[in-house]
């Protein structure tokens, strides 16, 4: 992945020739599920790295601010179009110049997620934030995308939705309909388990039956961003077990060390966080302020995604008052 000063063995030789292999990018979206196969500079390893933290800064920092959706894609717009660009796929193909600047864009946006993954996969708490601000920008460019780009995308991803028919549209037709709350008739419709899409259920916008959620394609980019962020959870996880392999590398330790700092200092350094005002974005981030007793509730509540009855009602009057006393 990035070019090695020392003295390869001949078993590292044989690696290489593995490595050599060209990536190609054929759309502008990215689950990033194949790490980058081709050597890059030190120099282009860092660059591209903070170029990405700036957008991915940027989005953290409007998420703590409670930005909305509008205002964030307002603010993150110029952001993203200077560090971490990406010309449609109408452009690319235009002429060989533009198809070879594209390529590099793609490539600077394959690399620079992998080399946080690397910054950001040490704690929970880092993983978090990086999650976070990766899932913002995955459903800003999801939803940003050219409906034919989009679509070509996911049919590539081999999801296992099972498209229901027309005849058991026609026979749950009511149920569908107003679950939906629009005209149905020229809507497809897919069933997943109803775990996948529990935003979805939780606002009942979907008919839910026999544990499985009939999701109409209009709302097929909830479950597209939430596979994403089910992937990205894993793949962190996953390089978190293998860093310590990197610890003999003193040419990256130091990079990813630096590039991991500071990341979330924007939660504590805040007016508004400085003011006492806590949103719910903000809990993780503070347990470690909590007396011992409400961070186990919490850290249960996160693991299990449940709490007894007793459980819920002390941790709820807790987060009610910790505005007050808290240093």
């Amino acid at each position: 992945m990035w070019r090695s000063q020392k003295k390869q063995s001949l078993g590292r030789k044989n690696f290489e020739q593995e490595v050599v292999r060209q990536t190609t990018y054929p759309h502008r979206l990215n689950f990033y599920i194949e790490p980058p196969r081709n050597e890059i500079t030190l120099e282009d390893f860092e660059l591209w790295a903070i170029c990405r933290l700036h957008v991915l800064g940027e989005i953290e920092s409007s998420l703590f601010r409670n930005k909305s959706v509008k205002e964030m894609d307002i603010i993150l717009k110029p952001l993203i179009d200077k560090y971490l660009p990406l010309s449609s796929n109408t452009s690319r193909n235009s002429t060989s110049q533009n198809h070879t600047a594209s390529e590099q864009e793609r490539r600077k946006d394959h690399y620079s997620h992998f080399i946080l993954r690397l910054a950001f996969c040490r704690s929970e708490e880092l993983r978090r934030s990086f999650v976070r601000a990766e899932k913002e920008l995955f459903r800003m460019r999801f939803q940003n995308e050219e409906a034919r780009d989009r679509s070509s995308f996911i049919s590539s991803l081999s999801f296992d939705w099972e498209i229901i028919s027309e005849e058991e549209k026609k026979l749950l037709w009511d149920k569908l309909s107003s679950a939906s709350q629009r005209n149905i008739d020229s809507e497809t419709f897919f069933k997943v388990d109803f775990e996948r899409v529990a935003e979805l259920v939780e606002k009942r916008r979907v008919f839910v039956k026999g544990g499985q959620a009939y999701v109409p394609m209009s709302e097929q980019s909830n479950l597209v961003i939430t596979e994403y962020i089910s992937r990205l959870e894993n793949a962190l996880e996953i390089t978190a077990r293998a860093l310590p392999r990197l610890d003999e590398d003193d040419r990256l330790i130091p990079i990813l060390n630096h590039l991991s700092q500071g990341f979330t200092a924007s939660e504590y350094s805040s007016p508004q966080s400085m003011a006492g005002e806590i949103n719910s974005s903000q809990i993780d981030s503070l347990i470690q302020h909590y007396p011992l007793c409400m961070r186990n509730l919490h850290l249960n509540l996160r693991k299990d995604k449940h709490l007894k009855h007793y459980g819920r009602l002390q941790y709820g009057l807790f987060l009610k008052e910790y505005r007050f006393f808290r240093r």
